[in-house]
């Protein structure tokens, strides 16, 4: 009896985890049948997206490649809309590029400590290791999760992982997803971060996420993606 009510839960789980087309943000849902049908890896897309205030281009776009062991979006932020893999979208300018997100097959090795870091404090229950000349960086590990904070000046590092674990914690650092193996890495600004959440799943498939942005603008959108078939 309780096999079969364990087999029960993980069925309603395993079918609330899946997201239908209509579900998927308005700006992608056109390439959906085509992505999924194009490769083996289990397709994951957002659910939630945001466009950023105060910036002078609006509309969100997506650039889209899909092959056997992998796929990859890339997402442009543009003056008007266009259509997924829009001829204007193969060569955008830099300024262009706010985020990119990819599943291939594969594994992640996770990095350890750097030997010359020292102890630089405690947030939130979770060591931080800093490098201790320039003070720019800082190293952090939780769970499954391998962090990194490289900030320009100051404390911004710690400014950094303060944004991001305040975050986290919003979605319970993602334990509703599959995650064997995670690696976090931010860099900049808290405003304007360059934002990379990259995992491992049990199956051994990989998905990495990168975002220009706020911090916690990337990881709601991250807590929001869906399997899609």
């Amino acid at each position: 009896m309780k096999k079969l009510a364990l087999l029960s839960l993980m069925s309603i789980l395993f079918l609330t985890a899946l997201a239908k087309p209509q579900e998927v943000v308005p700006f992608i849902r056109p390439i959906v049948s085509g992505l999924t049908e194009h490769t083996n890896v289990p397709v994951l897309l957002p659910t939630y997206w945001s466009e950023q205030k105060g910036k002078p281009k609006k509309h969100t776009s997506v650039y889209v490649k899909a092959f056997e062991n992998g796929y990859i979006i890339s997402f442009l932020s543009m003056d008007k809309p266009y259509r997924a893999n829009d001829q204007a979208l193969y060569h955008p300018p830099e300024s262009s590029r706010i985020g990119e997100l990819s599943g291939s097959v594969g594994t992640i090795v996770p990095s350890d400590q750097p030997s010359d870091f020292v102890f630089y404090k405690k947030k939130d229950g979770i060591k931080l290791w800093i490098e201790p000349w320039i003070k720019s960086i800082i190293y952090a590990k939780r769970g499954p999760w391998t962090m990194r904070f490289d900030g320009d000046k100051g404390d911004e590092p710690y400014q950094q992982a303060d944004d991001l674990f305040e975050a986290m914690m919003k979605v319970n650092w993602l334990k509703n997803k599959d995650i064997h193996e995670g690696s976090i890495s931010v860099l900049g600004t808290r405003r304007d971060a360059y934002t990379s959440i990259g995992w491992e799943t049990n199956d051994g498939f990989i998905y990495h996420f990168t975002y220009k942005g706020p911090i916690k603008e990337a990881v709601k959108i991250v807590d929001s993606l869906k399997n899609v078939e």
